[in-house]
């Protein structure tokens, strides 16, 4: 994307340059800038360059403008010669082969620098460019809209393939969504086998070069291989970041030839655009977690009669109270940190991760939040893959908190807004019961809780319950006494029906029995501690073979 030679000549600092010949050409595209000084030097021309001279090669070396008319190269976007320099006077034939080809042949006055006209090109250049692509990012972050977004990249892109005849391709790491500038990028993707991810991080035998560190632009270029009589294809790529977190790559692909100067300054004032759209995006998105996290906070707090303030609410974000959630409770466990002061590092560590593309989170307390899924992305609901989405936050907050440790819970249901204190109530009664039932784990399933959470036994005798049968537990001798017990709360403390089902002697039942009751003291005439140890036992599951299973439930697999 360069700018015409009738462009260029209209801007103030060019008025005293006056055209001579080829005034036809004045639309012809000047791609860069070369000097003319030397004989052969027009040879090196690679086309829509603008060629300044002093005209020295001419006055002084004797034949040379015949043979420069004759090996005429009409590439070049105009020649440009200095006045009262060493030409008193434009030679007729350099004019007339100028007219003939429809190329401006230009005088410039003699003052000027050549560092100050090639300036002033690249500013008039860097001045078109910005105009073509201009995009107004000035809305505020109460009013950023994702059509918004969506439009002004699309309109980036398509300009960009119009004026510098290279396809464009963006892909949004955060809504998961892609961007085309034409069909033609897919075409050329297709033709030589390239992924999507191959634009960024390439899988297929490369070379790669670095074209501007600090924005880590960088060409990527395929290797021949069985394709020899194709053009090697090359694309650009550059990462867009917000806050360190990787938003969008933003691609041009090359084919027979490489994006010249003026191309790349384009693609630079391109993805300062992109850049901007995004951090905008950033700055609403973060914006309006607050107004998530109030409207998380009046969803749990609200009766029948606040329900229009709800919809209310959820309407100024962009949010239907309809939506269904999945919800996930997180909690931590040092009582002097509260996450609400760190928000931005929980919020920057939310958005590293695979849950901030379908997801929202809210901080309830100073230890505990809530993250809430959206239902409909993640259909059908697979629960290894909800684990694994929190296994990954919980590393980055680990990451960002080394010292803290972070516990989650999730039911696997999911709700509107309507329901969300219940869904909250459920988790929070989930990690409850999790963490005293075993605390090596760090993420619980309501499932896997099974009967546990059924009932309502209240923590404060829970805890103690657990820590009676903390000896049957630990101990692998005591695992054969652990089955027993469990069996002779089934058969209602019946010594014979027990042995039965354990094939064992009636005594042996007996002497197992009494030394349980050595190891935890059980109050056999209270039916309702024998109903706690029952159902603590059937969430155990403690078996003939489950010494292994205990363990490993121990471990927290």
């Amino acid at each position: 994307m360069g700018i015409s030679v009738g462009d260029l000549l209209s801007m103030d600092f060019f008025k005293d340059f006056h055209v001579i010949a080829g005034h036809k050409g004045l639309n012809r595209e000047i791609q860069g800038v070369s000097f003319l000084e030397v004989p052969e030097g027009h040879r090196w021309s690679i086309g829509k360059e603008l060629i300044f001279t002093s005209g020295y090669i001419f006055a002084e070396f004797e034949g040379y403008l015949d043979k420069f008319c004759e090996n005429f190269i009409p590439s070049h976007a105009a020649l440009v010669i200095k006045r009262g320099s060493y030409l008193d006077k434009i030679p007729e034939k350099l004019i007339e082969i100028y007219d003939r080809n429809s190329i401006p042949l230009i005088t410039m006055p003699y003052s000027p620098s050549w560092m100050t006209v090639v300036n002033q090109v690249n500013v008039g250049v860097l001045n078109h460019a910005i105009q073509i692509l201009r995009i107004d990012i000035s809305q505020g972050p109460g009013c950023y809209n994702q059509n918004y977004k969506e439009q002004a990249i699309q309109k980036i892109l398509k300009t960009l393939e119009i004026e510098m005849e290279f396809p464009a391709f963006l892909y949004d790491v955060t809504m998961d969504k892609r961007y085309y500038s034409s069909d033609n990028f897919k075409k050329a993707s297709e033709k030589y086998g390239i992924r999507e991810s191959d634009y960024w991080s390439p899988q297929l035998p490369h070379t790669s070069h670095a074209l501007c560190d600090c924005i880590h632009m960088k060409r990527y270029r395929l290797l021949k291989g069985e394709a020899a009589n194709e053009p090697r294809i090359s694309w650009v790529t550059i990462p867009i970041e917000s806050a360190g977190v990787v938003q969008a790559y933003f691609c041009v692909m090359e084919s027979r030839k490489f994006l010249d100067f003026y191309d790349e300054y384009s693609m630079r004032i391109a993805y300062l655009m992109l850049q901007g759209i995004f951090d905008q995006q950033v700055v609403a998105r973060d914006a309006s977690n607050i107004g998530f996290e109030n409207l998380i906070h009046l969803a749990m707090e609200s009766t029948p009669a606040d329900a229009r303030q709800l919809i209310y609410q959820a309407d100024q974000l962009g949010l239907s109270v309809e939506q269904p959630y999945l919800c996930i409770l997180f909690r931590h466990d040092q009582d002097e940190l509260d996450i609400r002061s760190h928000r931005t590092s929980m919020l920057e560590a939310f958005k590293r991760c695979q849950m901030n593309r379908i997801g929202r989170v809210a901080f309830l307390s100073s230890a505990e939040g809530v993250i809430l899924l959206n239902a409909v992305r993640l259909s059908p609901i697979n629960k290894e893959e909800i684990r694994g989405l929190i296994l990954e936050f919980q590393k980055l907050l680990r990451g960002t908190f080394p010292d803290v440790s972070w516990f989650f819970s999730f039911t696997g249901d999911s709700g509107d807004l309507h329901d969300l204190r219940p869904h909250i109530e459920k988790c929070r009664k989930v990690l409850n019961i999790g963490r005293l039932t075993d605390s090596r784990k760090t993420i619980f399933d309501y499932d896997a809780l099974g009967i546990l959470t059924w009932i309502n036994i209240p923590e404060d005798e829970l805890g103690p319950l657990l820590k009676k049968l903390q000896k049957l537990i630990d101990s692998e001798k005591n695992q054969e006494l652990l089955y027993t017990l469990k069996t002779y709360l089934e058969n209602n403390l019946n010594y014979s029906l027990t042995a039965e089902k354990l094939f064992v002697n009636v005594n042996t039942v007996r002497r197992r029995i009494e030394k349980v009751n050595e190891l935890i003291p059980v109050h056999w005439n209270d039916y309702v501690e024998r109903t706690k140890l029952g159902l603590l036992l059937q969430y155990l599951q403690p078996g003939p073979d489950s010494i292994i299973h205990l363990k490993e439930r121990r471990n927290g697999s």
